[in-house]
């Protein structure tokens, strides 16, 4: 038996695929382009001449960066937490690419913050005054 509902719902599929596929990769692409906006900065690598990575590339340096990190110790603690975060921060200002005077108002934010920890939590943070440290990737 014929019917237009059937006719309908077998062209639907074959024409809806490559859009939804289309769409699919779009958002793919994006995500990858946003993503290497990201980690670029924080890697050190110069965007003007890594403009073309493949999209391996990003991910693979997106995975060592995050594999980079020190896990928080304590999660059931703000105070661990916070501190966590300062290191981090710390850790990342010199491959920020903030102008040098901006770079000094956060390492002295990250310095009072740290001694206002209760003793034996705050280390001293070092100061980022040098050039970035290189890395092969």
């Amino acid at each position: 038996i014929w019917s237009p509902r059937r006719v309908q719902h077998a062209w639907f599929p074959r024409t809806m695929k490559p859009l939804v596929e289309k769409r699919r990769r779009a958002r793919i692409n994006d995500s990858l382009n946003h993503l290497k906006e990201l980690i670029l900065p924080l890697t050190g690598r110069d965007k003007s001449r890594n403009s073309k990575l493949e999209k391996a590339d990003i991910l693979e340096m997106t995975v060592r960066f995050l594999s980079d990190i020190p896990p928080v110790q304590n999660k059931h603690s703000y105070k661990e937490g916070y501190h966590a975060c300062l290191q981090r921060v710390s850790a990342l200002l010199p491959k920020s690419g903030l102008e040098p005077d901006a770079t000094r108002q956060v390492t002295d934010f990250i310095q009072r913050s740290m001694s206002a920890l209760p003793p034996g939590r705050a280390r001293s943070v070092p100061r980022h005054d040098s050039a970035p440290m290189w890395r092969p990737w």
